[in-house]
């Protein structure tokens, strides 16, 4: 009998100390995207300090957890885009959890606009 409850507390301890901290993670966490809808080719794209994939006009970045220290993280978006370089300040998500879309719309002027959206 103890055997089966060394067993079982084995399973639970290996449940606790894994998945359920990454699920729990997954469900309580901000996570973020990049959408390209203008007509640029962006290159080093990098929200909050965090590095995203290339963008083609109307790509899509995958999600990714938002990882945001206000001490040492940029609130800034940067890209390239035909050998210019655009950053721009961006608003944070209002909620600690959910699905976020920073969509690149346009650039105008040398200015490049950018608008959040919650998914």
């Amino acid at each position: 009998m103890s055997t089966i409850k060394m067993i079982v507390g084995i399973f639970f301890l290996f449940l606790y100390n894994g998945n359920c901290e990454d699920v729990y993670a997954e469900q309580t966490s901000t996570k973020i995207r990049v959408v390209n809808n203008s007509e640029f080719y962006f290159t080093g794209v990098s929200l909050f300090s965090m590095n995203f994939d290339n963008l083609k006009p109307g790509d899509s970045s995958s999600y990714k957890l938002l990882k945001y220290d206000p001490l040492k993280d940029d609130s800034l978006i940067y890209c390239i885009a035909e050998g210019y370089n655009y950053g721009r300040y961006l608003k944070l998500p209002d909620k600690e959890f959910g699905n976020y879309t920073y969509q690149i719309d346009s650039v105008k002027s040398k200015i490049l606009y950018v608008s959040l959206h919650s998914d």
